[in-house]
């Protein structure tokens, strides 16, 4: 299993990583690989001491402590000492470790005992593995009793004062309110308090916006209920919005382009229509085929409740007219105003 170990300097900007085989690996392989990763030479002229990310100034002590996998660590490169020159890296380099280092002392009442070699030299690969690991269990172990004995501390907020107030335009998004941090919400310690999402008005004009005071909010709170989306909506359906400054607002319909919208929808259809009955129009005088024309109105397609008068009812009795079939609203009106005579033969008391 391939694990990996980040790590940067304390010149660069950048981090890089170290890819092990294992779930931990020990200070002095680390140094090893990161001296071969940048090639940094024989390792006679300087030494490598490795950090705490999370504390910088606390050291990488000893060559058998562990680190584990995925962790992160900085990396110091300082040049050796002239008083004590064997005090260097090239130990790193060679693969040779320093064999009488004593363990850290911890003022944990565990205690934590490793078996010491005189000489690692004439000793096979086998055992140097062997050894490596008892070092990895015997860290571990070390580290569990130190965590055994720390004391759990609980969070609890603090109050609000004049040094911790939230900068203007700061809101709490779990309450909605704007005098004081999330950390700090009175609802935090409130197991009954439901959250209710409270959406910013970004990308909205303030045209559009309807504001609502605090006091109308905090009386109808109640009656509020949320949406499918955690979104807090009032007796009306609209969506709760809060501005930048903390007020409470409503997304306003945009009337105007809807009217707009809907006249030109209209009139395209109606255009459309109008395109299509007229070559509709043209194709039935092309076919002579003047019975699906309404003979009341010009140029216009016949449409039903289609009827007849009973003197007409055929072709061969068309006078004034070129079609015996009429549209029924179209037929009432012409009699009507006609005192009921037939508008093609003129013949009276003429009922439908």
């Amino acid at each position: 299993m391939s694990s990996i170990i980040y790590y940067k300097f304390l010149h660069q900007k950048n981090q890089s990583v170290i890819h092990f085989d294992g779930t931990a690996i020990s200070v002095f392989d680390l140094k090893k690989e990161i001296i071969q990763a940048n090639q940094l030479g024989n390792g006679l002229d300087f030494n490598l001491t490795l950090y705490h990310s999370e504390q910088p100034d606390l050291e990488y002590e000893f060559d058998q402590d562990v680190i584990q996998r995925s962790s992160y660590v900085l990396v110091k490169r300082s040049p050796v000492s002239s008083n004590n020159k064997f005090n260097n890296a090239s130990r790193y380099v060679t693969g040779k470790p320093r064999i009488n280092r004593k363990m850290p002392t911890t003022a944990a009442p565990a205690v934590t005992t490793t078996t010491p070699i005189a000489n690692t030299d004439n000793i096979s690969e086998e055992d140097r593995i062997k050894l490596m690991f008892e070092n990895q269990s015997n860290a571990w172990a070390q580290t569990q009793d130190e965590l055994a004995q720390h004391k759990i501390i609980h969070y609890k907020p603090t109050t609000t004062g004049k040094e911790d107030a939230p900068p203007p335009g700061y809101i709490c998004y779990r309450c909605g309110k704007k005098d004081h941090w999330i950390k700090n919400c009175p609802t935090n310690n409130d197991p009954n308090f439901e959250g209710k999402k409270i959406m910013r008005t970004t990308g909205i004009p303030k045209s559009y916006l309807k504001t609502i005071s605090k006091q109308d909010i905090e009386n109808k709170a109640d009656s509020f209920s949320t949406n499918e989306n955690g979104d807090v909506v009032d007796n009306d359906g609209n969506i709760i919005l809060i501005t930048d400054e903390g007020n409470y607002a409503v997304a306003l319909a945009d009337s105007k382009t809807w009217t707009s919208y809907q006249e030109k929808l209209a009139n395209a259809t109606k255009k459309s229509q109008q395109e299509f009955n007229d070559k509709l129009i043209k194709l039935i005088e092309q076919d002579n085929k003047k019975e699906f024309l309404d003979p009341l109105a010009e140029k216009k397609v016949l449409e039903p409740p289609i009827v007849m008068t009973p003197c007409c009812t055929e072709s061969s009795k068309l006078q004034k007219m070129k079609n015996f079939n009429y549209n029924q609203g179209s037929l009432e009106r012409v009699l009507i105003d006609n005192d009921f005579h037939c508008p093609n033969c003129g013949t009276e008391d003429t009922f439908i």
